[in-house]
């Protein structure tokens, strides 16, 4: 198999010390921020973000201060980010689509006093907190980008840039504060490794308060490249993939969740819509090779994939792999790979003794780029941050091969990745035992999906909507199995093997396509792509724990009678297979529904999504 052709050479290390420029951060005169039809030049961005500094620090905004951001992908985001950064101060992203209770943890825990926010979203902020909420879309514009001073920038390499939020063991979110000279350390190797210049192009589909997402926001604006938004608020795959057609994207970093059915879509098509991608950059879940392996050896392929490991508490990556058609079976699994650059990586053992090369232990990191620790949790600092806080646990079980690179061994606790979220399974069991009608509860990850096994006179519909108002989507549940009790091991601990094994199901052969009926074909998607076995037609999609990437991966796998794409607002329209099916029948009749109750049957489709996401 040939080697794909040779890179340019990467840019100099040092690039990202421009986030600590005495005007800084400094945009590139050549960046741009693009979404949809809409682009924004550099001096047009870095004058509103000067501006929003400015204002930031009247209000005695600066280094030692956490400023929340409510924003989606959006103009008004990278505003916000660059302001927050300018001024010193660190920012912290809050997804406005998260319930209320969590909304208000989450601003509580961080000791917000300011968040950012726009007109439209800005409701959602307004109950949550006593923090004061600056709508930016609000704000008197300047009458030019000339008449805004530069903003000096305050910010030392020391100080915190941004607090992410994790998923807590404890039953609370704990926010892991990262640093200015550990994104800088990142992004540093980011543009070195990926070669990345004025002539790249970012797609940017993650969410803001993803760790992932920080590096994408920052890279393109310092090397002068483009940086494109998909401000849908839905996984769209069709959509996306014209996104990368249209903008000839270079340069995406997602999950692997994400990326596997844009690369399913693609297939349909020779993967010409991914051929402008030269750099897929993959985090937060396993590889599955077998799901890349046709596109990486397909001619229409031009990008080489990295695997990249590391914690929300070492900024983001501290390992990664480079996958490409000429390496593809060197190693029986994808290693997590080696070290970038001012980065350590130990295996140890319970007592943090380092283990021989070949032996299995914890995962620990050392170097540049360990945060600060937790917001307002000095002790879960210390203990996640060993040996003077020179040394973070990562919880993960590892070893290094031979040849040096790292073999990923699973989890050390109940600490679990679900679609790239990193979450403790104890949280969602701490919210279900809360609930009256809950006598005990235990939730497991079982090939990508969450089950609670629940002891207790309750319904699924009912533990839903009480998880939905405390915790984020994505970490209710997608199915409930009721029990009467909850088996135990010898020693009287809950045997979570046993409910492993009492939950495996075999999913039903697909139907053969001249047999079947369109129902039955629905059915036996659903339950391919759900990963359970699915055979009541009447059921909701989104209730039997349906997500974007999931609904987006429906979609594209469904055609109308006549072959064209169906609109993916039937698929929110249609929520069950029942309703979907009616699309597929001979000469089926137009719904009997008028314009308007459709378009409400779509809105509240959407609005469930949205909750169960």
């Amino acid at each position: 198999m040939p080697l794909p052709p040779p890179r340019p050479q990467p840019a100099a290390i040092g690039h990202s010390t421009r986030l600590f420029a005495p005007s800084g951060p400094v945009i590139h005169p050549t960046a741009s921020l693009c979404i949809g039809d809409h682009q924004i030049s550099a001096v047009e961005l870095e004058s509103r973000a000067d501006q929003l500094a400015h204002d930031l620090q009247s209000m005695e905004v600066g280094p030692g201060c956490h400023i929340g951001i409510g924003l989606d992908r959006s103009p008004e985001l990278l505003v916000a980010l660059l302001a927050v950064v300018k001024s010193g101060a660190a920012y912290v992203p809050l997804d406005p689509e998260l319930p209320p209770a969590r909304l208000s943890q989450m601003i509580a825990s961080a000791d917000l006093r300011i968040i950012l926010s726009r007109g439209d979203l800005a409701p959602r902020f307004k109950d949550v907190g006593t923090a004061r909420l600056i709508e930016l879309d609000d704000r008197p514009a300047a009458s030019s980008p000339c008449s805004i001073a530069p903003f000096t920038s305050i910010g030392a390499p020391d100080a915190p840039i941004y607090a992410i939020f994790t998923s807590g063991s404890t039953g609370q979110p704990k926010a892991a504060s990262i640093l200015r000279r550990s994104l800088a350390n990142l992004l540093d190797w980011y543009l070195a490794e990926l070669a990345l210049d004025a002539r790249d192009r970012t797609l940017v589909i993650t969410s803001p308060g993803f760790d992932l997402t920080q590096k994408n926001l920052f890279a393109p604006l310092i090397t002068g490249g483009a940086l494109i938004l998909d401000d849908s608020p839905i996984f769209n795959l069709p959509r996306i993939l014209q996104i990368i057609r249209d903008q000839q994207i270079t340069i995406l970093n997602c999950t692997p969740s994400a990326f596997d059915p844009l690369v399913e879509a693609a297939s349909s098509r020779n993967y010409a819509d991914l051929q402008s991608l030269r750099c897929v950059v993959l985090g937060g879940e396993t590889i599955s090779l077998p799901r890349l392996r046709k596109w990486l050896e397909h001619p229409a392929c031009k990008a080489d994939v990295l695997n990249t490991y590391g914690p929300t508490e070492c900024a983001d990556i501290s390992t990664f792999h480079r996958l490409h058609r000429g390496n593809l079976d060197d190693f029986p699994a994808i290693p997590i790979g080696r070290e970038i650059p001012n980065v350590t990586v130990t295996i140890r053992d319970e007592d943090l003794a380092p283990l021989e090369d070949g032996e299995i232990g914890e995962l620990c990191i050392a170097g540049a780029c360990l945060g600060a620790g937790y917001l307002g949790d000095p002790a879960k600092t210390r203990h996640a941050f060993a040996l003077a806080h020179s040394l973070y646990r990562s919880g993960d079980l590892a070893r290094r091969l031979p040849c040096g690179n790292l073999e990923f061994h699973g989890r050390t606790d109940q600490q679990v990745k679900v679609n790239g979220f990193r979450i403790e399974l104890g949280e969602i069991e701490g919210a279900l035992r809360h609930h009256p009608k809950v006598l005990d509860a235990v939730v497991l990850a079982d090939q990508g999906r969450l089950i609670a096994h629940v002891v207790g006179d309750t319904a699924t519909t009912e533990l839903k909507e009480y998880l939905l108002d405390r915790l984020p989507a994505y970490m209710v549940p997608h199915h409930f199995r009721f029990r009467s009790s909850l088996p135990l091991t010898p020693n009287g601990k809950v045997n979570r093997l046993a409910l492993m094994e009492s939950g495996c199901h075999t999913l039903p052969q697909p139907a053969a396509a001249s047999h079947a009926s369109p129902e039955q074909r629905i059915l036996t998607l659903w339950s391919e792509v759900l990963g359970q076995t699915i055979d009541d037609p009447d059921a909701n999609f989104f209730d039997l724990g349906g997500t974007s990437i999931d609904l987006a991966t429906i979609h594209a796998r469904l055609r109308d009678p006549s072959g064209r794409e169906l609109p993916i607002t039937e698929l929110f329209a249609r929520p069950t297979a029942s309703s979907l099916a009616g699309l597929f029948q001979p000469q089926a009749s137009p719904p009997s529904t008028s314009a308007p109750d459709r378009a409400k049957l779509q809105r509240n489709a959407f609005s469930r999504f949205q909750r169960t996401r």
